[in-house]
């Protein structure tokens, strides 16, 4: 009989881990693909993830939390297609809410994090988006691009609540990051928080940033514009009054 023939760590280490190929993958498709909208939630990535990683899951024995999320997730794409109900909603929080208590160490729950805080975003509770979105923060701790994502919807949860300073520092974990990805965007958003709350310079310096370094951005346009509105408010303020 023929021995079955054994895969070595060395050939282990040379195969990219399935998951993280299909989250660049996704990462890649969301930087692509991004709607002209201010800022990008998170639902886009969320989708791709869970098309891309049923066989990944499944391998894992993670198919039933894997089925209950997708249930879930079926339920929330309804959301973003413009084709939700008051029933869909409460039958996406029900499978989600579901995933998260009985299989809370999976990464199906991983992923649930992110869908339900989106989807709690647009039902604009945004506590529970907040709440939701911190803990996805600790569960992809290692994936700095899919933390971009969640500190963009915890910006822009933060924003929704006023919390315009929150908002803020979590824009400018983006722009603070070692890559490109999402920069330009979270320069333009970081630039209208500081005007939320009243601080012009910095928000003059982070519009400079969009046009100087992300012509690509979808701010690009209205940050030229506010830059030499911010520079007149600016020069206007310093004049000395005359003095009759």
């Amino acid at each position: 009989m023929a021995k079955k023939k054994r895969t070595t760590r060395k050939q282990l280490l040379k195969e990219p881990d399935e998951f993280l190929t299909f989250s660049g993958k996704a990462i890649q498709f969301v930087s692509n693909n991004q709607r002209p909208v201010i800022g990008v939630l998170v639902g886009v990535v969320v989708l791709v993830l869970a098309f891309a990683g049923f066989g990944y899951f499944s391998r894992l024995s993670e198919r039933k939390a894997y089925a209950m999320f997708e249930r879930g997730r079926s339920h929330y794409s309804a959301d973003i297609t413009g084709e939700k109900t008051s029933l869909s909603q409460e039958k996406a929080s029900e499978q989600f809410e579901k995933v998260l208590r009985k299989y809370p160490s999976t990464n199906a729950a991983n992923l649930t994090l992110i869908a339900y805080a989106d989807m709690s975003y647009r039902e604009h509770d945004y506590d529970k988006a907040v709440d939701l979105y911190q803990k996805a923060l600790s569960a992809f701790s290692r994936d700095e691009a899919i933390q971009k994502l969640i500190w963009n919807g915890l910006a822009h949860a933060y924003e929704a609540k006023k919390a315009y300073k929150l908002a803020a520092e979590h824009f400018e974990k983006i722009t603070d990051s070692q890559d490109n990805f999402m920069k330009g965007d979270a320069y333009y958003n970081l630039a209208r928080m500081m005007e939320a709350l009243n601080h012009q310079e910095e928000a003059l310096e982070a519009y400079n940033k969009v046009i100087e370094a992300h012509p690509d951005s979808i701010g690009f346009r209205i940050a030229k514009d506010k830059v030499v509105r911010l520079k007149d408010s600016l020069e206007a303020s310093e004049q000395p009054v005359s003095q009759d």
